[in-house]
């Protein structure tokens, strides 16, 4: 650490980006300098009362008494995580499924189904923890094939939250055996419902099958539009890009804007799970995403060029951490990573586990079992704080300009790698991510058009926040 006067420059990282070059330090502050500008920074050559030597101070690059707390704060914001507990809740009701997803992560043993005696212990788990703002996702399987367990944590949901905590409820499902009756009670509940839609028909029922072969798109759109039209209530999607995939990045998010959706996640697959056996039919190089994913965030922009109001969410996700110095409660990009911290995961038998690919990966992760443990019991076993640990990107990206904002998922690393401690280079993972900070700088670097659409997307998620 270098002293100028009675300010302090923080140790930085530097990346250069088209003719200029970026800076971070570990409390999140960035900025875009020139090159002469990064001369001078590099050589500790600033005066505090220049314009740059003001700007550094403006941004948290230079410290002072006058920004020592607003640097402070805006770290506390950043990394809101760090100062509490598990937020998220997931139900892992059944293992059964009606489907045979191609790229399905999960490689379930035979059908189990949760007991509403592990049921009513899970809601005194989520409203046991001191986070003030507590979520419930259902998942499986298909968690409507136990849809009586579902109802019943719907409908006592509140009333086991003596406490007041803020409380959402979320159902992933594939949606084919909603029938009114279940909208609902999802409706009367307020439930957010969300389920996974991979772009045009030729695409969707190319991944999402029955045993057999048959598609879904057809009925899945019946469902969406009957509880739209019955009962009022939107349906979020959520994509898995497979090799399909690859060459449409235009027709899978036209086809998001077709059925009203202000938001696509392009989420790469993982060759885990069932998604082994198809991989050379699913699967491909993460160079191959990258150049996928830039072509759909491209035509994205133009969309919003065009007055479509649509989003990226890895963009969006990366873009509140940068512009909005704003945690997300991403848990992937957390750092250490949120598993077990940000979010816990019940399977039918009250095992617990520190996240969802966790539970897919067999007993190595296992925190403990609800019936007999308690939450604090469980956050406090050494095979977690041994995840957390290797989890920490301080240790394995730390000169790295996107240290402040990257995390890594050590349950994946495991699951591709063998070993939780990542191998960063060859990580696709890694590969992704760091791809996706690239392209979002990029944009920001050029200070076009690009950049104004992305300070309206972390508006925006301000708002809805």
């Amino acid at each position: 650490m270098a002293r100028i006067n009675e300010h302090v420059i923080l140790p930085f990282n530097s990346a250069k980006v088209r003719d200029k070059y970026v800076v971070s330090n570990m409390m999140g502050a960035w900025d875009v300098l020139e090159p002469s500008e990064f001369r001078a920074l590099s050589t500790m050559v600033i005066d505090p009362k220049s314009v740059l030597g003001q700007r550094l101070q403006k941004h948290g690059v230079v410290v002072d008494q006058e920004n020592l707390q607003s640097v402070i704060q805006d770290y506390k914001n950043l990394n809101a995580n760090l100062f509490s507990d598990a937020g998220l809740h997931i139900a892992v009701v059944t293992t059964k499924c009606n489907l045979r997803c191609r790229y399905c992560q999960a490689n379930p043993p035979d059908g189990v189904d949760m007991t509403l005696d592990v049921a009513a212990k899970v809601l005194n788990n989520l409203f046991a923890v001191r986070n003030v703002n507590v979520s419930l996702e259902f998942q499986g399987g298909e968690p409507l094939m136990n849809w009586p367990v579902v109802k019943f944590m719907i409908e006592n949901a509140r009333k086991f939250n003596t406490t007041g905590k803020s409380l959402r409820i979320s159902l992933v499902s594939n949606l084919l055996l909603l029938d009114d009756a279940k909208m609902k009670v999802l409706a009367d509940n307020g439930v957010d419902v969300c389920t996974s839609f991979d772009g045009p028909q030729e695409i969707h029922d190319a991944n999402r099958v029955y045993e057999g072969g048959r598609g879904t798109y057809d009925e899945l759109i019946a469902k969406i539009s009957r509880f739209k039209k019955k009962f009022g209530r939107d349906v979020s999607f959520l994509s898995t890009i497979t090799k399909a995939s690859l060459a449409h990045p235009e027709k899978i998010i036209d086809a998001y804007v077709q059925h009203g959706q202000h938001e696509i996640c392009l989420r790469p697959v993982n060759n885990m799970g069932a998604a082994c056996g198809t991989w050379k039919d699913v699967g491909y190089t993460p160079e191959q995403f990258c150049a996928f994913y830039a072509k759909a965030v491209d035509y994205i922009l133009e969309l919003n060029q065009r007055g479509v109001r649509f989003r990226e969410r890895s963009a969006r996700v990366i873009l509140t951490k940068v512009l909005g110095k704003r945690d997300p409660g991403y848990v992937d990009l957390m750092n250490p990573c949120g598993a077990g911290r940000a979010t816990v995961s019940y399977m039918p038998d009250g095992d617990c586990y520190p996240c969802d690919e966790a539970r897919m990966q067999g007993d190595l992760f296992k925190l403990g079992n609800i019936l007999s443990e308690t939450y604090e019991d469980m956050v406090k076993k050494d095979n977690l704080l041994h995840l957390l640990q290797a989890s920490c990107m301080n240790l394995w990206n730390a000169g790295s300009v996107y240290s402040p904002w990257i995390g890594c998922c050590p349950v994946v690393n495991y699951a591709l790698q063998g070993n939780v401690i990542p191998k960063l280079h060859c990580s696709s993972v890694h590969k992704v991510t760091a791809f996706q900070f690239a392209y979002v700088f990029d944009k920001i670097v050029e200070q076009g058009p690009s950049l104004e659409t992305f300070n309206q997307w972390v508006a925006g998620d301000s708002h809805e926040e």
